[in-house]
């Protein structure tokens, strides 16, 4: 596949009718909102267990939306629902069981994308199927689609996560060579931003700027000098779009994700400034050994973009900075809503 040039690129055109599972969630409801932009009909599944109406707000009366609330594991009901569409987009996940939940998260990952995949292949739809660059494990970055993967011990649990995801990543290409399926992985790497979880759920970037509008310290697990690099979810969201448009990546697994690796200590300082928190920096450090049994964390999570760039034409846009203001802008307006409604029911 050469590389995409910018008049091939306008001329890309996207399914008419789009299922998307985690719709209500962080990615999906970001997702909805950009395939609605972009002339789609889009059916979302979501259970709730994670995700929210109110990431839904702006999408939930457009006459091109529906959302059917049920867990994506019911592969009967998922059949039914998504009976027509051309394109399924499978977001909907468990992540890494911190405090317990290993066997949900393995159960859930696996056995929801078995369902998406039974329906896709029953009615011939494209998957886009999310997976996560924690599926690298400690491996060497920057990470290559084609690199080995280096996972902890079985005991720790919190790679059950990491090796959902593979199994998931497996199925997807056994069924791609030996039955058709037309599915493109793509790997995320720590989207953040407008409507992420604001807890531990949505990773540091959530915690960190909750806990100083708390007035609290932010809480820096390990030593701080992990580093990742953060992709905000326009650029997540916009990575998923172009793969849709590309059914010529089925059977491809593609990075998405930013240019920008910082340590979580950085990060931590980073937000204490873009809060305007003069210093020393507010946080402290939480042991791993405190976090769960066992636990153990990943010390340098850097994409290689290379292949997105050339088969999607993606490049990561927003910056650090930018991201971090527009994030930091929606915190507040959530904790505004949030006193408003404890004022009201005071």
């Amino acid at each position: 596949m050469s590389i995409i040039d910018p008049m091939e690129e306008r001329t890309m055109s996207l399914p008419t009718n789009v299922g998307v599972t985690g719709a209500a969630g962080f990615i999906g409801s970001n997702l909805v909102n950009r395939l609605l932009g972009e002339g789609c009909t889009v059916i979302g599944v979501d259970d709730l267990s994670a995700g929210s109406m109110r990431n839904l707000t702006e999408c939930v009366e457009h006459p091109s939306f529906q959302l059917h609330q049920f867990d994506c594991c019911d592969a009967r009901q998922l059949r039914r629902t998504f009976d027509g569409c051309d394109a399924i987009i499978h977001l909907a996940a468990l992540k890494i069981p911190r405090y317990g939940g290993a066997l949900k998260t393995l159960e859930t990952n696996v056995k929801g994308t078995e369902a998406v995949f039974d329906v896709a292949l029953a009615t011939g739809a494209r998957v886009i199927q999310a997976s996560t660059s924690d599926v690298y494990g400690n491996a060497t970055a920057p990470f290559h689609e084609d690199d080995q993967i280096v996972l902890g011990p079985s005991t720790s649990r919190r790679w059950s996560y990491a090796v959902s995801k593979l199994m998931d990543e497996h199925l997807a290409l056994a069924l791609h060579a030996e039955r058709d399926l037309q599915v493109t992985i793509l790997r995320f790497f720590n989207a953040y931003g407008v409507r992420n979880h604001p807890t531990w759920w949505g990773g540091p970037m959530s915690p960190f700027i909750e806990n100083l509008l708390d007035g609290k310290m932010m809480e820096l697990h390990g030593d701080g000098r992990q580093v990742r690099t953060f992709t905000y979810v326009t650029d997540t969201v916009d990575g998923v779009v172009r793969a849709l448009a590309r059914p010529e990546v089925a059977g491809e697994i593609i990075n998405i994700g930013g240019d920008e690796p910082i340590s979580i200590v950085k990060l931590a300082e980073a937000v204490q400034a873009a809060l305007d928190i003069p210093g020393p920096l507010r946080a402290t450090i939480v042991p791993l050994e405190k976090i769960a049994a066992k636990y153990q964390d990943v010390r340098v999570r850097i994409p290689d973009t290379e292949k997105a760039a050339r088969l999607l034409g993606f490049q990561a846009t927003v910056g650090l900075d930018e991201g971090l203001r527009k994030t930091i802008a929606w915190h507040r307006l959530l904790r505004d809503e949030r006193f408003s409604e404890a004022a009201g029911v005071a």
